[in-house]
């Protein structure tokens, strides 16, 4: 019982009563989850892992968050795991489901644009088709990889900083999230600047979206689905479907147009007053 009493004070100054999180414990966690990725990243931005074994690596430093947030559930303790990450099951096919398509829907916006405006092309329908397979799997396996992000970011910390409000939180984790991505950049060698910041600053549009997606469903298995997704489908409409990858700056803008739209609609201000957890912090019950 005292070594009870002791962990919990252990933790008062980084955590409120009630499971809500202070600043300096989301920024603990943030800030280690960028030095542990980008000091496991450093060989890959260096250039010492070889290239074919970078697809191996990067699934690996996909569960930085993950872990980091389990270090940080183990020390402070703040509640039952399954309630902290958010992994119950209700609403996960419907709202898994809206994630998929809006990705989906979004990436074919931005191929249709392209194909208008003549920046595109379509590839054999042969060719289209018979990836269809290979795309199932690749969705999969996405899937799993992004469970590491997703635990961490729509799991814990949202279930630590939603009370400082839907677009706060957004607005202060898509910078983070970027810096967190660093290491990424050892498997684009091969593109140009001008690509290299279009897929950084893309990030400010996906952020939004599936933080919405964990807030409607109250559960982080929707926003797995979703970054599986981006990973996969919109991969597959963007770069297969095409004869050449659709990149170019006037689609990616539409296409993040569409996703800051949609997860404004999504959580819009009639939605945000009613779910519990965006409600701010009440003072008088700070630890």
């Amino acid at each position: 019982m005292a070594e009870a009493d002791a962990g919990r004070a252990s933790s008062a100054g980084m955590t409120r009563a009630g499971g809500r999180a202070r600043w300096t414990e989301v920024a603990a966690y943030l800030g280690l989850t960028v030095v542990v990725v980008n000091l496991l990243g450093i060989p890959m931005i260096t250039g010492l892992i070889p290239a074919d074994l970078l697809n191996a690596v990067v699934p690996v430093l996909q569960y930085t968050p993950f872990i980091v947030a389990l270090i940080m559930f183990r020390v402070l303790r703040p509640g039952r795991f399954r309630d902290v990450f958010a992994v119950r099951r209700a609403g996960v096919l419907r709202w898994g489901s809206i994630g998929v398509g809006i990705i989906a829907a979004v990436a074919a916006a931005e191929l249709i644009f392209a194909l208008a405006t003549g920046t595109a092309q379509l590839a054999p329908v042969g060719q289209i088709v018979g990836l269809l397979p290979i795309l199932v799997l690749v969705f999969a396996m996405q899937s799993v990889f992004a469970i590491g992000e997703e635990f961490g970011w729509r799991g814990w910390l949202v279930d630590r900083a939603a009370h400082w409000g839907f677009w706060r939180l957004s607005l202060i984790f898509v910078p983070v999230w970027m810096i967190w991505h660093l290491p990424v950049l050892g498997t684009l060698a091969d593109q140009t600047v001008g690509e290299k910041v279009i897929y950084f600053l893309g990030m400010g549009a996906w952020a939004p979206l599936l933080f919405a997606l964990r807030l409607r469903s109250g559960s982080v298995w929707p926003p797995v689905l979703a970054h599986g997704a981006i990973n996969s489908v919109r991969v597959y409409l963007l770069q297969s479907v095409p004869l050449r990858p659709v990149d170019h700056l006037a689609a990616e803008l539409l296409g993040w147009v569409l996703l800051i739209a949609v997860a404004a609609w999504l959580m819009r201000p009639s939605v945000r007053a009613t779910i519990p957890e965006l409600a701010p912090a009440d003072p008088m019950r700070a630890a």
